[in-house]
């Protein structure tokens, strides 16, 4: 349980920052009017994935399905900005 738990508080908040990160980056103008609203919704997001983490049968399966998302995700935005060229 405090692995599922430390999987989802540990991974879920770079997770959080970085699906953030991508829906900022690919709204118009990089999402400069949505900036406020956006960090608005890093807390509740954080907290859905804590919460998610807890449907996991055990704990090493939360740590990697959250560190394949976490690196996906970096990948995507890494990605996004070297194709974009910013």
């Amino acid at each position: 349980m405090i692995a599922r738990c430390l999987a989802g508080t540990v991974l879920g908040f770079p997770l959080s920052a970085m699906l953030l990160a991508l829906c900022l980056f690919w709204l118009p103008g990089h999402g400069q009017d949505w900036l406020i609203p956006v960090l608005l919704l890093f807390f509740p997001l954080w907290v859905g994935v804590m919460a998610g983490s807890y449907m996991f049968r055990s704990g090493t399966r939360a740590w990697a399905v959250l560190a394949a998302a976490n690196a996906a995700v970096f990948a995507l935005l890494w990605l996004s900005r070297h194709l974009a060229g910013t």
